[in-house]
């Protein structure tokens, strides 16, 4: 955390240490976010010969397993989610995102982006975090009306988490030290070193 308190502190001027538990996290959460993917496939069911529709048609299936043909629920696999499991997913992520935004936000702002570029990622970080969490509750009460939000807010978060991750690691390890900004002493640091040659 005293990283973090320091205005000063840059991502390349962290101790070795500090980097390697960064970069680990780093690593599991991209990890985390391949798995997401993941289950996004085996929900939409991705094939060479399926068609976007197709593809839209399997998402809201799987929320919404009311919304769609006999047929099609029929068919689905993996087999459509209950409002009371959907609940615990809810749950559980609304702990678990914030904690990762958390850590990564916290990241970003140790790099030598402007002030503007943080903000902005940031905002889209949280926004698209937001989002995804809401996602899937558009497609269970709304339907098909609603459910591009899945995959829209889906690739927000993956692409803001990305860059909030991506160039703190490219600061750490690219060139270390080249982004540290220059030591600037204390006021009263500076007023004593003056005394000491006044006197000499």
């Amino acid at each position: 955390m005293r990283e973090f308190a320091s205005p000063a502190t840059r991502a390349a001027a962290l101790p070795r240490p500090v980097k390697v538990l960064y970069t680990a996290f780093c690593a599991f959460t991209v990890a985390g976010l391949l798995s997401c993917i993941g289950l996004y496939g085996g929900v939409v069911r991705f094939g060479a010969r399926a068609t976007p529709a197709e593809l839209y048609e399997h998402l809201v299936t799987y929320y919404r397993p009311e919304a769609a043909a006999p047929a099609a629920t029929a068919e689905a696999s993996p087999s459509p989610i209950s409002t009371r499991r959907l609940l615990e997913i809810t749950h559980f992520h609304l702990f678990s995102m914030p904690l990762y935004l958390l850590v990564v936000g916290h990241l970003f702002l140790l790099t030598g982006a402007g002030a503007r570029a943080k903000k902005g990622w940031i905002s889209a970080s949280v926004a698209g975090t937001a989002a995804h969490l809401l996602a899937p509750w558009c497609v269970h009460f709304w339907g098909a009306a609603l459910a591009w939000v899945y995959p829209i807010s889906g690739a927000a978060l993956l692409a803001s988490f990305a860059v909030l991750m991506g160039v703190p690691l490219y600061e750490m390890w690219s060139a270390p030290g080249r982004h540290s900004p220059p030591t600037v002493a204390a006021p009263g640091a500076a007023l004593r070193s003056g005394e000491a040659v006044r006197r000499r």
